[in-house]
């Protein structure tokens, strides 16, 4: 072998393991990234949770502060025990249905956040689908016209070809 085949040798198996352990490092960074994502999701999903359980404890005490406050108005007011309960029943059913609506829209949203999800996802699929359908068509597009540049090359020296058997046919002729 030659000094330069091995010198072109080296050269190449030197930008392979260059490009190997670019490699390698794009791999390690890359599952740091992961692990952060992992322990980022399964953070919120815990705050989620601790948010759910204050939301719960927050209500509960609501509750019981309205149920203080509506008793200690209504026995300043001089309202009886039976009006009382049929105040703090409306007050109640009051609370919990905001409480429902509010679990309502916060379901909606997250179905609206998920379609939206959804949406985007599909949006992005035909892009990457159209792309690669351009980039496809690009592609063709050059092939064909290497080709039709080949044909009309070969097309031009078949060409001139005849005209020049034309020439020394008519030189024969006329001579």
């Amino acid at each position: 072998m030659s000094t330069d085949r091995l010198d072109r040798m080296e050269a190449l198996l030197a930008t392979t393991i260059e490009g190997l352990a670019r490699t390698e490092a794009n791999l390690a960074r890359t599952e740091r990234i992961t692990e952060s994502n992992a322990r980022a999701i399964e953070a919120w999903g815990s705050r989620i949770e601790e948010v759910q359980i204050e939301t719960e404890e927050a209500t509960s005490s609501t509750r019981a502060d309205l149920a203080v406050r509506i008793e200690d108005n209504a026995h300043n007011q001089g309202i009886d025990r039976v009006r009382f309960d049929q105040l703090h029943e409306e007050h109640s059913q009051r609370f919990n249905n905001l409480l429902e609506e509010a679990r309502a829209d916060r379901q909606r949203s997250e179905q609206l956040s998920a379609e939206h999800s959804q949406r985007f996802e599909v949006f992005l699929q035909d892009a990457r689908a159209d792309r690669q359908r351009i980039d496809e068509a690009l592609a063709k597009a050059d092939r064909d016209r290497a080709l039709n540049e080949s044909e009309h090359r070969a097309f031009r020296e078949t060409f001139q070809t005849m005209l020049a058997e034309i020439a020394r046919l008519w030189q024969r002729v006329a001579g």
